[in-house]
C-alpha cells in the first residue's frame, strides 16, 4: 500500500515466530482488492496501468524465522517492483509454506547483497523464480523468434550462500538465465534432495574453491560451470 512508499528509512527486518503472517510487504493492488478498491497505478477509463516502484534504499538486513504461513516476502508484479540497493544480509528460517525468496527482475537491485542463507523451509523449490509476465513473454518470443538472447543475472557481491534442510529445492534458479557470481567463495548445499541443478543456464563462480555438501566437501576450482558438478555429485 502506499505506506510502502514512507518506509525510506528502514534499515534493519526482524520477524521472527509470527505464526499467521502470510506476506511480509503487501502491494498496494492487493490491498486495494481486499478493501473492494479498483487499486493504485490502474486507470478504469484508458484500461492502461502504471507502475509503482517501492525503493528501500537503507535496508540492510532482513532476518525472518518461524513464519509457518509466509508464503511470498513481496510479490512484484506489473502494477508494483521493488528494489533494495543496499540489502547485505538475507537469512531465513522455518518458513515452511515459502517457495521463492526473489524474482528474476528483482536481481539487478541487489548490487550490495553479500550473505544469502535459507534453512529448514520446507516448501521452498528455488530461490530466483522467473516473473510469471516474462515466461509468457519468453514463449511469445520463441514462437515467433525461434531464438532469444539470453539474459545474464548478476549478484556482483554476493559471497556467502547456504542453502540447508530444503527438502523441495529443484534448484537455485530453474529460469533459463546465465548467472555469473563474481565474488562467491563460500556455497553450502545440505540436506537438499530434490535438487538437480543449480541454475538451467549457466553459473559463473570465479572465486569458488569449494561446494559443501552433507555428502562431502568437493573442490570446485577451475571448473567452468558448477552446475556440472552438482549434478555428478548428486548422481
Amino acid at each position: 500500500s502506499s505506506e510502502l512508499l514512507q518506509l525510506q528509512k528502514l534499515e534493519k527486518i526482524n520477524v521472527r515466530w509470527c505464526k499467521r503472517v502470510e506476506e511480509v510487504f503487501e502491494t498496494a493492488l492487493e490491498a486495494a482488492g481486499r478493501n473492494g478498491n479498483s487499486g493504485i497505478g490502474f486507470d478504469e477509463s484508458s484500461q492502461t496501468t502504471t507502475t509503482t516502484l517501492v525503493n528501500l534504499p537503507n535496508l540492510r538486513e532482513m532476518n525472518l524465522w518461524g513464519l509457518d504461513c509466509l508464503r511470498y516476502i513481496w510479490k512484484s508484479n506489473q502494477w508494483t517492483a521493488f528494489e533494495f540497493p543496499n540489502l547485505t544480509r538475507v537469512d531465513i528460517y522455518k518458513c515452511k509454506r515459502l517457495e521463492h525468496v526473489f524474482t528474476s527482475s528483482m536481481v539487478g537491485s541487489l548490487s550490495q547483497l553479500q550473505e544469502l542463507h535459507i534453512s529448514n523451509c520446507s516448501e521452498m523449490e528455488e530461490v530466483i523464480v522467473k516473473d510469471a509476465d516474462d515466461s509468457v513473454e519468453e514463449d511469445k518470443e520463441k514462437e515467433s523468434d525461434g531464438e532469444t538472447n539470453k539474459e545474464i543475472l548478476v549478484l556482483p557481491r554476493l559471497n556467502s550462500l547456504i542453502l540447508r534442510e530444503l527438502p523441495c529445492l529443484k534448484g537455485f534458479s530453474l529460469g533459463k538465465e546465465d548467472f555469473s557470481f563474481p565474488l562467491l567463495d563460500t556455497l553450502r548445499i545440505e540436506e537438499c534432495p530434490a535438487i538437480t541443478t543449480f541454475t538451467k543456464g549457466n553459473s559463473a563462480t570465479p572465486q569458488l574453491k569449494e561446494i559443501e555438501t552433507h555428502f562431502g566437501s568437493f573442490c570446485a576450482a577451475g571448473e567452468k560451470d558448477i552446475n556440472s558438478l552438482i549434478k555428478i555429485k548428486q548422481q
